[in-house]
């Protein structure tokens, strides 16, 4: 499996984050992926692929949706987040959900394979989002369905937040901007866009907000350090990180206690045609 440097970096971050992802008391990725499945009109004895399936999100709603005469398969490129996920499987008594370490830009699987192709939060983290959009097009069954999420708009207190640490990384530490991958995500009009020029129909986007609760900035702080944002934590000197997180509690929460942020998601949906 050949893997591109920035995907192998990415799904380092999360490796190590794998021990505390979606498990720190804060709902966020678990309505989206319930949302998602919802959304796709998974249905009974399907099968579905779940890309970038990371601690179960969008996984165990869809094993549930698809039941014992279903199958899911679950990829993700860190191996940490594959093996919890596997014991959750196992915990939970689902013989017919499998889990692999496998490259979300293209998928080492058989073609027209899947009824659903699910991918929660991942695409547009990937270099080359349209190919890997592509490849989830080969392994889906004539008539097939794609569902796919992304951020649409951040709470302004979270983005907040992560500026005033990023202002404690060292310039010598600090990451390069992004390529502009993201401008495919940009809009409604630009995400539905990209899906058609991967080959799909019946194309949908709609944005739907999500509210999460935090006991405090402390409690905020664990669920950055549980995802993929721990890498901006990661690259503050430790002498340096006391006054980093005072400042993201100054901006959170002033005077202490707890607080909500909103986070809107788009969902994507598609279809492969018949023929």
């Amino acid at each position: 499996m050949s893997v591109s440097r920035a995907s192998h970096d990415t799904a380092a971050v999360f490796d190590r984050s794998a021990a505390t992802y979606d498990r720190v008391g804060v709902e966020f990725f678990g309505p989206m992926g319930r949302e998602l499945v919802r959304r796709a009109g998974v249905r009974p004895g399907q099968q579905v692929l779940d890309v970038g399936c990371g601690r179960g999100a969008v996984l165990m709603p869809a094993a549930q949706a698809v039941g014992p005469d279903g199958d899911v398969v679950g990829i993700d490129l860190a191996p940490t987040m594959v093996d919890l996920t596997r014991a959750d499987v196992a915990t939970a008594g689902l013989p017919n959900v499998r889990v692999e370490v496998a490259d979300a830009e293209d998928p080492p699987l058989p073609e027209a394979t899947f009824d659903t192709v699910l991918a929660g939060l991942v695409v547009f983290m990937l270099p080359a989002p349209l190919p890997a959009l592509r490849a989830y097009h080969r392994l889906l069954r004539p008539g097939g369905r794609l569902g796919v999420t992304t951020f649409a708009a951040y709470d302004p207190r979270f983005s907040e937040a992560l500026g005033t640490l990023a202002r404690h990384v060292p310039p010598e530490r600090r990451q390069p901007p992004a390529t502009g991958r993201e401008d495919d995500f940009a809009t409604r009009e630009s995400t539905g866009d990209l899906l058609r020029r991967a080959g799909y129909h019946q194309v949908t986007v709609e944005d739907v907000p999500f509210e999460s609760r935090f006991r405090d900035s402390d409690h905020f702080v664990a669920w950055v350090w549980s995802h993929g944002s721990r890498a901006i934590l990661e690259s503050i000197p430790p002498e340096r990180l006391p006054a980093a997180l005072a400042d993201v509690a100054d901006v959170l929460s002033p005077g202490g206690g707890s607080l909500r942020l909103t986070t809107t998601i788009r969902f994507a949906l598609g279809t492969r045609a018949d023929s």
